[in-house]
């Protein structure tokens, strides 16, 4: 059947199809008046609002902005725990009548629990809005009261429970860094005493080498047994040189007594010469100034070698203190080794304190932000809407029951004319005539209304009909 036969049946049986419509119609209201009882539905809106950042640590939130974050918290929404919630906040009477449907339906049979969290959860519709992140909540319910109080109890067990999902974790996660924070609190407190107990008992007032004063010390030393070895270095020289030449040597030359002495030569000398050039070798004067220049002479010779006697005394001297700051510096070289030894165990005690501290401070650090998540109930969940009364049923009323009825009666109109035709067709058109007797057509007769000026009953119709004479 084509769809123009499927037209021209429907054309030919209006009357079978309108009977069919209506009878369906009528069945159907008849149906919803008495069998289909009637259901307010209350619905409210929540907002879930994108959360980037954590408010307290201050980073990045993973899997912010996700799509299936309205899908989670929806889920979430219809959960056991978010009904039973919500079941506890309803009235005395609310309860009272759903343990009478859990009678009637159920028979008292199974946990009530279980069935009114089944029951509820069918009957409650949670679902994202289209390309935005408002969650809607809808409940259908016989009693309209009882369907807009159990969607604001509803929501606001979803958002206690949002809370207590935020702060759970935090709760959880504040008493796990409390203890640890006391064990090392007291792992510190034993590090520090006993890196305290290492210094005082041996000394040790720094660990660095440069404040040390045995270090300084020793540098000190050091310091003085190099000079002392260049200063008895030069001394054992001049040793040397006014054993082989004293007279030679220019620190001799410089000596007072060696000085007035070589002067008093020089003048006795000059004297000496003059007397001899004016009185002759053999005048007594001049053998007197004879013995005075020899005099002088073997004085001078005696203060030279005292003078060089002395570069040896002196050298002797030199060499005593080195000796003496040599030992000194080995002895304290010893002590300060083993200071050495002895601050690198307190630099390890250190370590240990510094480890332990820095252990200590991150706990810390954890477990102050820790206790403001758990003080700070603040979720990201907004009520856009509280559920109201409803005043109109959404199913079982007579505008619904009707725009089903029709619907339905439409459909089976319908498709009784199609089963009527195929069961009894008929010939209306000329494609009618070859598909179905598959004969050859010859003409169509057109149909003609019959022409009463020359019908022979035009009398007899103006008699009966007047009208027609005004045609």
């Amino acid at each position: 059947m084509t769809i123009q036969q499927f037209f021209l049946a429907i054309r030919y049986r209006w009357r079978e199809a309108m009977g069919v419509w209506a009878a369906t119609l009528l069945a159907v209201l008849l149906l919803a008046a008495v069998l289909m009882p009637k259901s307010y539905k209350a619905a409210a809106e929540i907002l879930i609002e994108e959360e980037a950042r954590d408010q307290i640590a201050g980073v990045a939130l993973p899997g912010a902005g996700s799509p299936s974050r309205l899908a989670t918290e929806a889920d979430v929404l219809r959960s056991q725990r978010v009904v039973l919630r919500a079941l506890q906040a309803l009235r005395p009477q609310d309860l009272q009548a759903l343990r009478d449907r859990w009678q009637r339906v159920a028979g008292g049979k199974g946990d009530f629990n279980d069935w009114v969290l089944t029951y509820l959860q069918k009957t409650t519709d949670v679902r994202p809005t289209r390309d935005s992140r408002v969650l809607y909540v809808g409940h259908s319910a016989p009693d309209p009261q009882f369907a807009a109080a159990y969607v604001n109890a509803l929501v606001d067990a979803y958002v206690a429970t949002a809370v207590d999902l935020r702060i759970e974790p935090a709760r959880q996660y504040n008493a796990f860094f409390d203890e640890r924070a006391k064990l090392l609190r007291e792992r510190l407190h034993d590090a520090q005493r006993r890196s305290s107990e290492f210094h005082r008992r041996n000394g040790i007032t720094t660990t660095d080498e440069k404040l040390d004063v045995e270090d300084a010390r020793l540098a000190e030393l050091s310091t003085q047994v190099v000079a002392l070895q260049a200063r008895a270095g030069e001394a054992q020289r001049r040793r040397s040189a006014a054993a082989s030449d004293p007279g030679g040597m220019e620190d001799v030359l410089k000596d007072p007594t060696v000085a007035s002495l070589s002067s008093a030569l020089a003048i006795q000398q000059t004297r000496q010469q003059e007397l001899m050039e004016r009185m002759g070798s053999r005048h007594p004067q001049l053998i007197e100034a004879q013995a005075a220049t020899a005099q002088l002479t073997a004085r001078l010779n005696l203060a030279k070698q005292q003078a060089a006697a002395a570069f040896g005394g002196g050298s002797k001297v030199l060499e005593g203190q080195l000796g003496e700051r040599t030992l000194a510096l080995e002895q304290q070289r010893e002590k300060v080794l083993k200071r050495k030894v002895l601050r690198d165990e307190a630099r390890l005690l250190q370590n240990e304190v510094d480890v332990a501290q820095r252990a200590f401070d991150a706990v810390i650090d954890r477990l102050n932000k820790t206790t403001l998540e758990k003080s700070a109930p603040q979720v990201n969940v907004s009520i856009l809407k509280t559920a109201a009364v409803p005043s109109v049923p959404a199913s079982g009323s007579l505008a619904a029951s009707f725009s089903v009825g029709a619907v339905a009666g439409l459909l089976l109109a319908l498709l009784a004319v199609a089963v009527t035709e195929m069961r009894d067709r008929r010939l209306r058109d000329a494609q009618d005539v070859l598909a179905t007797l598959k004969q050859p057509l010859l003409t169509v007769l057109r149909e003609r209304r019959p022409d009463l000026a020359r019908s022979p009953a035009r009398p007899l119709l103006e008699q009966r009909h007047p009208s027609l004479t005004r045609q």
